[in-house]
């Protein structure tokens, strides 16, 4: 299930933070358990995922480099999606009952709330992420283990990103899917870094081509490629390649 959620800044002149991932994910928890305090406290503390959401976007801006982005537009957009239909109906209903949204020392009220539709996702579906994958490994460095995030062109992404997604996939269902096998072509991709609390996190924007099981597809699509998706990495939407061009699943 995937949500569109809009919201109107407060403020002419309202400037978003560079580094806002946190404060979305602890304000979803946070709106989570106004429906269901059980529930945001098992989503909380567990190690699984169990859901992800997109960057925030602004439709029209301007970058401003000590501060952040400059909104420049009547409103902007956040995605949110999960398999779990439970947790988006909390997530939902939290807004609705409270609906403000501070980013940093922007404050934003959320004016409409739309379920999208789930598109079909076939065998060389295109995809354009709407929040960087983060994949991670752990590498010696001068006698140290170290955590190291992994870019598409290192040739342990792949390997990785896959051990990731059945992991994930099993922790949510309970089961591994039928067919555990799948590739991505990699088109383009743009490194980021973002911070979460006080530490760094390296993903890739990029846009892929998707072959093989069309469980873990649909599985990726609801809660995320790759890892920490909580905190808002692995959103993505489907390109529509149709005669007519363009859209977003």
């Amino acid at each position: 299930m995937r949500v569109q959620l809009k919201f109107r800044p407060l403020e002419e002149g309202t400037v978003l933070p560079f580094n806002y991932n946190y404060d979305v994910y602890t304000q979803i928890l946070e709106k989570m358990a106004i429906v269901s305090p059980e529930l945001a406290h098992q989503v909380e503390v567990s190690n699984v995922d169990y859901f992800t959401f997109s960057r925030v976007m602004v439709r029209e801006r301007q970058l401003i480099p000590d501060r952040g982005i400059k909104v420049l537009s009547d409103e902007v957009s956040l995605y949110v999606s999960s398999s779990s239909a439970e947790l988006m109906k909390a997530i939902v209903e939290g807004f609705i009952q409270a609906p403000a949204l501070r980013l940093g020392d922007s404050s934003f009220m959320a004016e409409d709330v739309k379920i999208l539709k789930e598109p079909p996702i076939k065998d060389g579906a295109l995809f354009s992420t709407l929040s960087p994958v983060v994949v991670r490994t752990v590498k010696l460095v001068r006698d140290r283990m170290k955590v190291w995030d992994l870019y598409p062109d290192d040739d342990a992404f792949f390997d990785k990103l896959r051990k990731v997604m059945l992991r994930r996939y099993s922790a949510i269902n309970g089961s591994m899917p039928e067919d555990r096998d799948f590739s991505i072509d990699v088109i383009k991709f743009k490194p980021v870094r973002i911070m979460i609390r006080e530490g760094y996190y390296r993903g890739s924007l990029m846009i892929f081509r998707y072959h093989g099981s069309r469980e873990i597809a649909r599985f990726g699509y609801e809660n995320g490629f790759g890892e920490k998706t909580r905190y808002g990495f692995g959103m993505v939407k489907l390109i529509d390649e149709g005669p007519e061009g363009g859209g977003q699943g």
